[in-house]
């Protein structure tokens, strides 16, 4: 693995990944709508103004190749927590399945980037962010396919569409969480609790949501006098 990572890349894969991590961080600094593939091409250093589209065709052939380069890592360590699901008790299944999807972004962090701010944003463009993901190699996309499934049948109570609707809503939620967390210690803010601390309650909370009693009220009209 060391001796991977340390082989220096061929100069148009090189170019590449250049391109691919200054467009990451420019995103998640400034948002999606905010950059240009022309301010990307130059702040990445590149005399070529069509350099991004040349490797990625579009922006949102970039989107998707952001997500590629940095979903590996995560969807192995993902897979490995979300294993856990064999052995343990059902009333442990959407923990464990949360925690697998918070997790591997926390143990990541240091190493990748901007990438959870850049998903933070992209968060804000769901169409986007759905075109991208399906757009993922099946190999690469199956821990989240796995946690959908797995999420579906624990929450197997639930109507469908408020199923759905709380699965997005938690993405949204610790996606934004992260980000803000980030930034905070970005700019030097103490947090007020440790990491450990921190991410325990963050999984607390989206198990709290995801598992809340469902209720519907019924729409009454106002009585009349």
């Amino acid at each position: 693995m060391g001796e991977a990572l340390s082989t220096p890349l061929p100069v148009r894969e090189r170019t590449r990944v250049d391109l691919l991590e200054m467009a990451e961080r420019l995103f998640a600094t400034y948002g999606i709508d905010a950059v240009s593939l022309r301010q990307i091409t130059v702040a990445a250093g590149h005399r070529n103004p069509a350099a991004v589209q040349y490797h990625f065709g579009s922006k949102q052939g970039l989107l998707e190749a952001i997500i590629e380069y940095r979903l590996p890592p995560l969807n192995q360590r993902r897979l490995e927590l979300l294993d856990g699901l064999r052995s343990a008790p059902r009333a442990e299944h959407i923990r464990i399945i949360v925690d697998a999807m918070i997790r591997p972004l926390v143990e990541l962090a240091p190493l990748g980037g901007h990438y959870i701010q850049f998903l933070a944003e992209l968060t804000a463009h769901p169409g986007q962010m759905t075109r991208a993901f399906a757009a993922l190699p099946d190999e690469i996309g199956l821990s989240g396919q796995l946690a959908d499934r797995a999420l579906r049948d624990a929450l197997g109570d639930l109507p469908g569409p408020i199923r759905r609707t709380r699965a997005t809503v938690v993405v949204d939620l610790f996606l934004t969480a992260l980000a803000t967390r980030q930034r905070s210690l970005a700019d030097g803010v103490a947090p007020v609790v440790s990491d450990a601390e921190f991410i325990n309650d963050l999984i607390n909370g989206t198990v709290g949501y995801l598992t809340a009693p469902y209720s519907p009220r019924q729409r009454r009209s106002p009585s009349r006098k």
